[in-house]
């Protein structure tokens, strides 16, 4: 489980008294935008869903559900798990997108929910930063976990930094192979093209394929 200052860290955010109008502003950007910056260096979402095209997905830290609604809405997904720890946020996400039946959002902790889903179909799974605030023994339970419930040919699209061992407080780096060993039926492609600053010379986003 995420200790209690990661948690309170990131809830802030949604609890301020402007949390709904700037969330709802940020999502109208994005899709004024057209997702565009789904295909950033650092962000394998955008080429691993033109790639691989799936219609169920799991969003692991939904936030306000701005994917999760975009899976549904733009690409037509049939159904998208949402979880997040904030029960804030997903008031918030609720509000802006108030009639998309195909979103279930989960308010609770990531391994802990995906172990309940009955999965039947290859499925997207997402993470956008938010396994590296979160410790090496919490990420392993969650990678674990969808592992067991993961049917062949699921799709991981991590938007998470990658490299040397790192670690400080909510900010947490692993190696390549500290991904693939915990995750060895699954086939991985790491994007190398954006390089972090802090901490210099590691990168960020990979891709995995259930085998």
């Amino acid at each position: 489980m995420p200790n209690v200052e990661s948690l309170e860290q990131h809830n802030i955010n949604y609890v301020k008294d402007d949390a709904f109008e700037r969330e709802k502003k940020a999502h109208q950007e994005h899709n004024s935008d057209n997702f565009k910056f789904l295909y950033q260096e650092d962000i394998p979402h955008g080429d691993a869903l033109d790639k691989y095209e799936l219609t169920s997905g799991v969003d692991i830290g939904s936030g306000t559900g701005w994917f999760a609604n975009y899976l549904v809405e733009q690409r037509k997904y049939k159904k998208v798990y949402a979880i997040e720890p904030s029960s804030s946020a997903i008031e918030i996400a609720k509000k802006i997108y108030p009639d998309n039946k195909k979103v279930k959002y989960i308010n609770g902790f990531a391994e802990e929910e995906i172990s309940k889903l009955k999965l039947s179909k290859p499925t997207f799974f997402s993470t956008m930063c938010c396994l590296a605030h979160l410790e090496d023994e919490d990420v392993l339970g969650i990678l674990k976990t969808i592992d067991n419930i993961a049917p062949v040919d699921s799709v991981l699209a991590c938007s998470e930094p990658w490299g040397d061992f790192y670690h400080r407080e909510c900010w947490n780096i692993r190696p390549p192979e500290w991904w693939s060993d915990t995750l060895a039926d699954w086939e991985f492609e790491f994007y190398n093209d954006y390089i972090l600053t802090d901490p210099p010379g590691r990168s960020k986003g990979f891709i995995a394929i259930k085998k």
